[in-house]
């Protein structure tokens, strides 16, 4: 079943074979693809239309990826879902283009349909496909106003990326309890989740911000079982 969404996706890619047989298959699909081979036409066609995704090279022209992310975030689209393509597969790197404003990732080369996974899970969220009624959360210092999408940690404000933000809250509504992998992983992806161990990454950049190392920490992974947000271990 296909699930193209009502606006086109914008797909920045420098290599010209795999930006034809990307834009080839989403098409195939039932999506409706803008392409731009570097960073500075990507800003044009973000700031003259509308879209519902935005795929990324890392690796561009001029303009390069990290900072596409960083204007796209402050400036021009600060909700659009956005995953960046990488050729890069070190915790670090992913986590830089997490903090650059990035929902998700794929490591070169990957599979065209997994990237469709990806694609589908990130509009489905910014749609609201995945989101409880709107309500303020807390846990200990932690807060979290859903309808703003404003976290905070005391009087600190929490930068997070939507995927941080659906983890966050998935967490925060089930606190005490644990919640497990797989629950997490349908959470964010449905039934397909990714083939590669995306969600580590995404733990280890959501705990980036939500624990600095002055304050004592909230989220807690319990191996083999699943991950915990608790303001205090007895």
């Amino acid at each position: 079943m296909n699930e193209a969404p009502p606006l086109p996706v914008l797909l920045v890619e420098d290599d010209p074979d795999l930006a034809a047989n990307i834009q080839d298959y989403l098409e195939r699909e039932g999506w409706r693809v803008e392409f731009a081979p570097d960073g500075a036409l990507a800003i044009h066609k973000l700031i003259s239309g509308r879209f519902s995704a935005g795929i990324f090279d890392l690796r561009l022209p001029g303009l390069g990826g990290l900072e596409l992310c960083q204007r796209v975030r402050a400036e021009i689209a600060p909700a659009l879902p956005i995953l960046i393509l990488t050729a890069a597969d070190t915790l670090e790197d992913r986590l830089r283009g997490f903090r650059a404003g990035a929902d998700d990732y794929l490591v070169k080369p990957f599979a065209l349909a997994e990237m469709m996974a990806r694609l589908r899970a990130m509009v489905r969220r910014s749609q609201g496909g995945l989101r409880p009624p709107a309500e303020t959360l807390s846990v200990g210092d932690l807060r979290m106003c859903v309808p703003t999408r404003e976290v905070l940690r005391g009087d600190r404000r929490l930068a997070l990326t939507n995927m941080g933000f659906a983890i966050l809250e998935k967490l925060m509504r089930q606190s005490p309890a644990i919640v497990s992998r797989a629950d997490l992983e349908f959470h964010l992806w449905g039934d397909e989740p990714p083939g590669s161990d995306s969600l580590r990454t995404h733990i280890a950049s959501l705990r980036a911000a939500v624990d600095p190392p002055d304050l004592p920490p909230l989220l807690h992974t319990h191996r083999g079982v699943g991950f915990q947000l608790l303001a205090s271990r007895t």
